[in-house]
């Protein structure tokens, strides 16, 4: 009798086990939130699928290894080196080569309305360092000696795999307009790499999404009105990034009592002063809709939409300083405008 309870209670002891792991393992974590600070902004990342925690841990070390290969202020970083380099060529990691190679490429798409070279202008602001003012006009001249991005030049040694960045003496680089989309498609890589086919990330406003949401539809991304912070229009996306550049995002008022942006024309020397109050790119990668927010921002209006009529990998939404809401046809049957700004809908044909 004493036998028979024994195995009786080492077979309920093994029922339970099992039952325990069948239960831990039917309960896996099936989605994962992992918010942290990098690249000076806040970050946040919500992933679906069994490797969720994995994948978020992963993608988070490495846009802090990018942040400490591109930052302007870690004295370490590929590019902190640089800029102190007085002119020198400089060994950097394969990450700083493709960032700098696809800047310099999209500088010269974009004729200089993105210049990666801008850094010494923006310095004289005061935008790198919070300490504001407006530089004479002389200052602003000299400096602008030193923001040729076409005199900066990369070279790949392939038979001992290093990669140099050389730049003139007095040039300083700043990768702050493509950085987060750089760290976006990164992470997006990698969750991939996981098995994620649902997630959302949030980096400091640059907004990237795998496949469909978890109802298995489109993912609704709010466009913020530049005057009060509340949603201009929903825009539908599926595997798409959405990147908006603003001059209400960083801006102070000077002596002179005039209000100046963080984004530059590479041109004058000074913030963008147009009509434009944001520019939104809806495209696949994060990296380029980094770019194209800034650099269409730069061109105004006219040309900017221009520019899109003769590129045809990406959409827009123009918020004008008039309330004008512009948004390139392709965007026609996923956009829905929640405010009373007047609307277009522009063309694919050129003109």
């Amino acid at each position: 009798m004493k036998k028979n309870f024994t195995l009786f209670r080492t077979f309920v002891f093994f029922a339970l086990s099992v039952f325990a792991l069948l239960f831990f393992v039917s309960c896996e974590k099936s989605s994962d939130s992992c918010a942290f600070e990098a690249m000076n902004t806040f970050m946040t990342i919500r992933s679906y699928g069994k490797n969720c925690v994995k994948a978020n841990s992963v993608v988070k070390k490495r846009i802090e290894q990018l942040e400490s290969r591109i930052s302007t202020t870690i004295e370490t970083s590929d590019v902190y080196r640089v800029n102190h380099s007085g002119g020198q060529g400089i060994e950097i990691f394969e990450d700083t080569y493709r960032l700098t190679e696809f800047a310099l490429r999209m500088a010269e798409k974009t004729e200089g309305a993105l210049n990666p070279a801008l850094f010494p202008v923006i310095s004289a602001w005061g935008f790198t360092t919070g300490n504001y003012s407006v530089p004479s006009e002389s200052e602003i001249t000299e400096l602008l000696t030193h923001t040729d991005f076409t005199k900066v030049k990369l070279e790949s040694k392939a038979d001992d795999g290093k990669f140099l960045l050389f730049t003139e003496k007095e040039m300083m680089l700043d990768f702050g307009s493509v950085g987060k989309g750089f760290a976006g498609d990164e992470a997006v890589r990698i969750l991939r790499q996981y098995g994620i086919e649902s997630a959302l990330l949030d980096l400091g406003g640059n907004i990237q999404v795998i496949g469909a949401n978890p109802e298995g539809k489109d993912w609704n991304v709010g466009i913020k009105n530049p005057w009060d912070g509340n949603v201009v229009c929903g825009v539908k996306i599926n595997n798409q990034a959405v990147i908006t550049s603003g001059g209400y995002e960083r801006n102070f008022t000077a002596d002179d009592g005039k209000s100046y942006i963080h984004i530059f024309d590479g041109n004058t020397g000074k913030p963008v002063e147009n009509e434009i109050a944001s520019v939104t790119i809806v495209c696949e990668s994060g990296m380029y809709g980094d770019a194209l927010s800034t650099a269409l921002f730069v061109m105004g209006t006219d040309k900017a939409v221009e520019f899109w009529k003769n590129n045809k990998d990406f959409d827009f939404i123009i918020i004008t300083k008039e309330k004008k809401l512009i948004y390139s046809r392709g965007l026609a049957e996923k956009i829905t405008v929640l405010s009373d700004f007047a609307e277009e809908c522009v063309d694919l044909q050129l003109s």
